[in-house]
């Protein structure tokens, strides 16, 4: 069985039409093999914030090829894509962007709930989990504005897994926070990358979060770096 968990084949995107259009990925081809740790790095305007939301299925590519556990995933319509995504794919953001009323447990059962169309026992004792082991079982129950900075990524990290994705996308998941706290939200990364077997993919400009990851992926005016332009 073969490893590869995420395939990409010339994958171009472009925005705006006729001679106001623009190229901003050109033609990338790569793959993610499950259970994998990948930094993806860049400069700003580089297209790594437009790959990751072309992965996460939440823009369609120009052209090219998208490929995730065997499915097509460009030929799939929007109901049986937004189906694929919220059971295989977790998103942890820079800014956090949980809701506001919400409680951290209901924060995290939200996705699964959104999923069943219902929320059950199991799911909230899953989230309840989650919470435990990125080490908030004191604040399950605290408002999201009750929490710290570094409070609100945990709970957007087990969010993001509450679902059992395959992958996890993070866009800069510590840009906004201090250096201690960004090691302790990397931490819990890694651990859950390394217990709940799911291949993370991680946007940033840091080398520092590079650091933490298996494999680097580096992004240059909308394609993939040689190893020239890395020397």
């Amino acid at each position: 069985m073969s490893d590869v968990l995420y395939s990409v084949r010339d994958l171009v995107k472009d925005f705006g039409t006729d001679e106001l259009r623009t190229r901003v990925l050109k033609g990338m081809s790569f793959e993610l093999v499950k259970g994998e740790f990948v930094a993806l790095l860049g400069p700003s305007g580089s297209g790594k914030s437009t790959l990751l939301t072309i992965l996460g299925t939440l823009l369609a590519p120009t052209s090219g090829a998208l490929e995730m556990l065997g499915q097509n995933l460009v030929h799939l319509d929007e109901r049986r894509l937004t189906e694929f995504r919220n059971r295989h794919i977790g998103f942890v953001f820079q800014f956090h962007h949980l809701l506001p009323d919400f409680t951290a447990v209901e924060n995290v059962l939200f996705p699964a709930a959104a999923s069943a169309g219902v929320e059950t026992a199991e799911a909230r004792t899953r989230a309840r989990d989650l919470l435990n082991r990125v080490g908030l079982s004191d604040r399950q129950e605290f408002r999201t504005p009750k929490l710290s900075g570094g409070q609100k990524q945990r709970v957007a990290i087990a969010r993001a897994l509450m679902n059992h994705p395959a992958l996890v996308l993070a866009d800069e998941p510590t840009g906004n926070l201090d250096r201690e706290t960004a090691d302790q939200v990397l931490g819990l990364l890694r651990d859950m990358n390394r217990t709940e077997q799911t291949t993370f993919l991680i946007s940033t400009h840091d080398p520092h979060v590079a650091a933490f990851c298996d494999r680097r992926i580096t992004v240059i005016d909308g394609r993939f770096a040689t190893e020239a332009e890395l020397r």
